[in-house]
C-alpha cells in the first residue's frame, strides 16, 4: 500500500511538473509574439511640478527602440526601460511591462521637490526632495517653491545623498514649516544664507528683510514673523520699514527707512 502511494505520489509531481513546463513555454511563445501596439503612462505619484512629462517618457521609450508596430522578443527588454526611467532625476520608481494584448503599460513615480537652492553657479543649482535628497534641476521648467540662494557648491556624489549637513537638515526643515503653512508660503519669496551662516528672508510685501538670524527656535520665529504681519502694521506702512529682526526672544525689532 505505501508502495502504490509512493508511485502515485511521483506521478503527481511529474503532472504537475509537466503542465509547468508547457505552460511556460506556452506564455514565452505567445509573449514572442507580441506586436507593440499601445502605450499607457500613469503617473501613480503625481505632483504639480512638471519636472518630467508624458513627452519626455515618450522620447526615452523610443530613443531605446521602442517604436509602435514592432514585435516582443529577446531584443526588447522591458527592465532596459526600466533602468532608463529610474535614472531620470525626476522619477522616484519605474515600473514597466507589456499586456499580452500588445500595450506597454509604464507606471512612474514623480519626486516630490519642497525647496529650490540658487547658487552663484547656476552648476551647483539644486532641489531638496520630500525625502531630504538632493534632485538636479531642469532647464525647461522651474518649480515655484521656497527660494534659498548663497554659497552653494555640491558634489555630483552629493546628488544622490540624504540630507547630512547642517546647513542641508535646516534648509531642509525650513523648507518643510514654510511649505505647510499657506500664508508662509505666499509672503516668503526668498531666503538668503550669508557667510555666517544666517538668514535672512525676502518677503513678498513690503520692501524690508527679515533678520532671521540662525535656525535656533525656527518655529517660534515664524510665530512673531506671522503675528507681526497680522496684527502689525498696514500693508502700506510695511514699506516704510528696513529691517525686521526676530533674531532676539521674545521680542521683534523693526527698523524704519531713514
Amino acid at each position: 500500500m505505501k508502495l502504490v502511494r509512493k508511485i502515485l505520489t511521483i506521478f503527481f509531481w511529474i503532472g504537475v511538473i509537466s503542465i509547468w513546463v508547457v505552460l511556460t513555454a506556452f506564455v514565452n511563445n505567445t509573449h514572442h509574439h507580441i506586436v507593440y501596439n499601445s502605450l499607457e503612462i500613469k503617473f501613480t505619484k503625481d505632483n504639480e511640478h512638471q519636472l518630467i512629462k508624458k513627452s519626455d517618457v515618450i522620447e526615452i521609450i523610443k530613443d531605446l527602440g521602442l517604436v509602435q508596430g514592432v514585435t516582443l522578443n529577446e531584443e526588447i527588454n522591458t527592465r532596459e526601460v526600466e533602468k532608463k526611467l529610474n535614472t531620470h532625476f525626476a522619477l522616484e520608481n519605474a515600473e514597466v511591462y507589456f499586456l499580452n494584448t500588445g500595450k506597454l503599460n509604464v507606471n512612474l513615480s514623480k519626486r516630490t521637490p519642497i525647496a529650490r537652492l540658487i547658487a552663484n553657479d547656476p552648476r551647483d543649482n539644486v532641489y531638496i526632495d520630500e525625502h531630504g535628497l538632493l534632485m538636479r534641476t531642469s532647464d525647461s521648467y522651474v518649480a515655484k517653491l521656497p527660494l534659498f540662494s548663497g554659497e552653494f557648491k555640491w558634489s555630483d556624489s552629493n546628488l544622490v545623498s540624504n540630507v547630512n549637513g547642517s546647513l542641508l537638515s535646516e534648509i531642509y526643515n525650513m523648507s518643510r514649516i514654510i511649505n505647510n503653512d499657506p500664508f508662509l508660503k505666499s509672503q516668503i519669496v526668498q531666503i538668503h544664507i550669508n557667510n555666517n551662516g544666517y538668514f535672512e528672508l525676502i518677503p513678498r510685501i513690503g520692501n524690508h528683510k527679515i533678520l532671521f538670524g540662525s535656525s535656533d527656535n525656527m518655529e517660534k520665529k515664524f510665530k512673531k514673523i506671522k503675528l507681526f504681519y497680522t496684527e502689525g502694521p498696514s500693508p502700506k506702512e510695511l514699506n516704510l520699514y528696513d529691517t525686521l529682526n526676530v533674531m532676539f526672544n521674545d521680542q521683534i525689532v523693526c527698523s524704519k527707512i531713514n
